[in-house]
């Protein structure tokens, strides 16, 4: 929910959200993508990091992308960025399949 929040926010005028699924092997991917304002650079290796945001104090408290972080990786997952400014971003989750048990006996 995080990452469709961001999106919405990084297209103050409107824009296209898309949101992808595929599940291969024994995995799950669902990308997010926006076509908003884009990160730059300089901010790309900071966005997951605890408190780091480029929102307004009334807007973020730059917690949403780390707590993000942290959960992919809890589930033994992981997330990876593609952006452009002035094009948009890509955020592409990565999980592996759960696999339900079987009880035998």
């Amino acid at each position: 929910m995080n990452l469709i929040m961001n999106a919405r926010d990084a297209m103050p005028h409107g824009g296209e959200l898309t949101v992808a699924t595929e599940c291969e092997n024994s995995s799950v991917r669902v990308v997010v993508s926006d076509n908003g304002v884009g990160i730059s650079p300089e901010h790309l290796s900071k966005i997951f990091d605890p408190f780091f945001t480029t929102k307004s104090t009334s807007r973020g408290t730059g917690l949403g992308l780390a707590v993000t972080y942290g959960i992919i990786r809890e589930h033994m997952g992981r997330i990876e960025v593609q952006s452009t400014v002035g094009q948009g971003t890509s955020f592409r989750v990565e999980l592996p399949v759960a696999r339900k048990a079987i009880n035998v006996g």
